[in-house]
């Protein structure tokens, strides 16, 4: 990107299909919300990704979108949410 003068780097983590971010506060929501166990940013890999972008002079920008409730409310996990 730093080469193709694209300094910044639009990073769409959360959208209506999935969640797949790894929150401090409401880690249920990734347990439930992502696709895959395995596919899910942990807080280790966002860290990683912003200092790799800030030694390449590219600026990340995080999206969150709100979650899709028609996913949610299928689970039965979600309980905590939907009283």
């Amino acid at each position: 990107m730093a080469q193709s003068k694209m300094n910044v780097f639009h990073f769409h983590i959360v959208d209506d299909q999935a969640f797949p971010y790894q929150s401090r506060t409401f880690p249920v929501l990734s347990d439930a919300g992502a696709y895959d166990a395995a596919h899910v940013y942990s807080q280790d890999n966002i860290a990683e990704l912003i200092e790799f972008g800030r030694q390449r002079g590219i600026r990340i920008v995080v999206e969150f979108d709100t979650p899709g409730l028609r996913i949610y409310k299928k689970k039965k996990k979600m309980k905590l949410f939907f009283r």
